[in-house]
């Protein structure tokens, strides 16, 4: 078969032999890369590598495979089944619809309580406090702005001026006389400039002509060069060519010389083949020739053995079949024997079962009369348990009876105790809001007091941090602070009740709410005096950070003239004949505690046009208070440079001993 393959392959035809018919023809010359991807191409290269890389991660496949395998082996029950993943799941999903319900929950619940602050506050900046407060803040905004504005407009004027000075200096005012000498002085002037112009154009033309000149010199040159460099590069493409020429004509001598070499190689190959064909040919003809006549006589013997073995096989059949048909006679006549003997013990033991079952009849009549006298027995014993039974059960009732009832008693005392408790709890807590409601009343304006101190505060703050003036906002709050009698806590002293009437069953319980009544009223006045005295503090911080701002100026000694005219006095230049009544006062002075809340009063009445409720106003003819220690009271005239400071009439500076 090799030899055929081998003859086949060297019968064919040579691949250069066309190039022999055809001499125009120029063989191909190939490259080694080219020759390599054509040996790859025919060998299938390609294929056989990618068979390889498809076994090489099929086995790494199996490898990772037989791992995880041995891995499931040895960790086992390490996944769960599908009923515990859903169940898993659906456990998770509650528990996120929990946490998502009760952020939700939260978020609404933020959201409420920033809208009902947002509410609460803009209710209390429609309050007359907090709106004097923001026109306070308005005006200290307009002063800023004004005086910003001024201060831009002054700087741009004083820069306009200096720009103006600036001018006149570099550009001063020259006064020329006019006259007809000056006339002729301005022709003769233009005539001369008219002569320079004329001059410095034909320059100018002149300029450009020889500047044309030169470029176009320079092209012509430029033109030469450029001719030469090309007839150079002409010179040398044409040397180059022939080059290419003669060594092209070189290549196809060598390579003709090439081919008649290869060609008489392979006539001379050929010629090996067909003398190695025909032998072949030879040696196949012998060959077949003694293979034909070693078959035809093997056949023939064949077919004698076959008709020898299946003679052979027709009287070995014939003797089995007799054999056969002997053993089946003697079959029949053993079963025929058999089947007498099998009668026979039929019948002898059927005559034994009927012996037998007269013999059971009998033991089960015995047994029967026995089971029936058992039974009778058993119904006696059964009448007896059961008037016995009856008896117990009268006693378990009785008893379960009694268990019932102390039930009954456990759960009644159970509930009268809870009962108890709940009553004791409503009756603590009745208790606890009769000493909410009565033991301390509120002051309703002191949490609208304390926000709008607080506010204040805040924006006088901001104002001062920005720049703005904080002299608004103090006026504003010295007004508040008057007119709603805003001044020091009362402090008093509180003395626990001493009722002694033992007798009074009523004693214990009135006698502890009255305590807790007490502590109560202790603990709210406290906080009310706390509250009272931040907002002072706050007052007090504010009025500070205003002096800050301007400081106050003490006026000169005089007679205030406002005070002299409220109570009836004339008003006079000198007081230095008479000493000084009780109706009058100097600055240095301290002012009675009545002229004092008097002055405030005028103050108010001059300022009715404030936005602050005036509802909380008590008659301070009745309430009026002494003076504090360390209070000073300015005066000073209408007509006095006073009038800048932060009150036009009168200013407090209070300096409280409790700090």
């Amino acid at each position: 078969m090799s030899s055929r393959r081998f003859n086949k392959a060297c019968l064919a035809s040579p691949g250069h032999t066309r190039y022999l018919d055809n001499r125009k023809v120029i063989p191909t010359v190939l490259t080694a890369k080219r020759l390599s991807e054509i040996i790859a191409r025919a060998t299938m290269q390609k294929r056989r590598d990618f068979v390889a890389a498809e076994q090489e991660e099929q086995r790494y496949m199996q490898y990772l495979q037989d791992g995880n395998e041995a891995l499931c082996r040895r960790f086992k029950k390490i996944h769960l089944s599908l009923d515990e993943e859903k169940q898993a799941k659906l456990d998770q999903e509650v528990k996120d619809a929990a946490i998502l319900d009760k952020q939700v929950k939260l978020e609404d619940e933020q959201m409420r309580k920033e809208r009902i602050y947002r509410a609460n506050r803009i209710l209390e900046n429609m309050k007359p406090g907090q709106v004097a407060l923001k026109s306070a803040r308005l005006q200290s905004e307009v002063i800023f702005q004004r005086k910003y504005n001024k201060a831009v407009n002054r700087r741009i004027a004083e820069e306009a001026k200096q720009q103006q000075e600036l001018n006149e200096k570099l550009c001063p005012e020259i006064c020329i006389p006019y006259s007809v000498l000056g006339v002729e002085e301005e022709k003769l002037e233009r005539k001369a400039k008219a002569l320079e112009y004329g001059q410095e154009l034909a320059r100018e033309v002149e300029e450009r002509r020889l500047r044309k000149l030169d470029e176009k010199e320079q092209e012509n040159f430029d033109g030469i060069v450029e001719r030469a460099q090309y007839q150079c590069l002409h010179e040398l493409e044409k040397k180059a060519a022939k080059e290419r020429a003669q060594k092209s004509r070189e290549f196809r001598v060598r390579s003709y010389r090439d081919g008649l070499k290869e060609k008489a190689e392979v006539e001379k190959y050929a010629n090996i083949c067909e003398e190695i064909g025909d032998r072949i040919v030879c040696v196949d003809t012998v060959k077949k020739r003694r293979l034909n006549t070693d078959a035809a006589k093997g056949i023939k013997q064949q077919m004698a053995e076959r008709i020898q073995r299946k003679e052979q096989l027709a009287i070995e059949l014939c003797r089995q079949q007799q054999a056969q048909r002997r053993r089946a006679e003697e079959l029949e006549q053993q079963v025929v024997d058999r089947f007498e003997e099998d009668m026979l013990v039929e019948q002898a033991r059927r005559e034994c079962r009927l012996q037998e079952l007269a013999k059971e009849r009998r033991a089960y009549e015995l047994e029967q009369q026995q089971q029936q006298e058992l039974r009778r027995k058993q119904a006696a014993e059964i009448r007896r348990f059961q008037v016995a039974e009856r008896l117990k059960n009268s006693q378990v009732n009785q008893r379960f009876q009694w268990c019932q009832k102390a039930k009954k008693h456990d759960d009644s005392v159970k509930l009268r105790r809870m009962l108890c408790d709940q009553q004791d709890e409503f009756l603590a807590r009745r208790q606890e809001e009769q000493v909410r409601f009565s033991s301390c009343q509120a002051d309703a304006y002191l949490p609208d007091d304390v926000q709008f101190f607080s506010d204040a505060l805040d924006s006088m703050e901001a104002a001062k941090k920005s720049g703005r003036p904080v002299l608004p906002i103090a006026r504003a709050v010295e007004t508040y602070r008057r007119e709603n009698q805003i001044e020091l806590p009362n402090t008093r002293m509180m003395a626990r009740k001493k009722i002694r009437d033992y007798c009074w069953p009523g004693y214990y319980s009135k006698a502890e709410l009255a305590f807790k009544n007490y502590e109560h009223r202790n603990k709210c006045l406290d906080e009310q005096q706390h509250e009272r005295r931040e907002m002072l503090e706050k007052s007090a911080e504010i009025m500070k950070m205003a002096a800050e701002e301007k400081p106050y100026k003490k006026c000169d000694k005089e007679t205030p003239l406002k005070l002299i005219q409220h109570r009836g006095l004339p008003a006079l230049e000198s007081v230095d004949s008479f000493d000084y009544g009780s109706n009058l006062c100097l600055a240095d002075d301290a002012l009675p505690a009545h002229l004092n809340s008097a002055i405030n009063l005028i103050q108010l009445e001059s300022n009715s046009n404030s936005p602050i409720n005036m509802s909380r106003l008590k008659q301070h003819s009745g309430t009026l208070k002494s003076p504090k220690k360390g209070d000073e009271v300015i005066c000073c005239s209408p007509a006095n440079s006073c009038s800048t400071s932060l009150d036009s009439r009168i200013i407090h500076k209070t300096l409280y001993s409790w700090r």
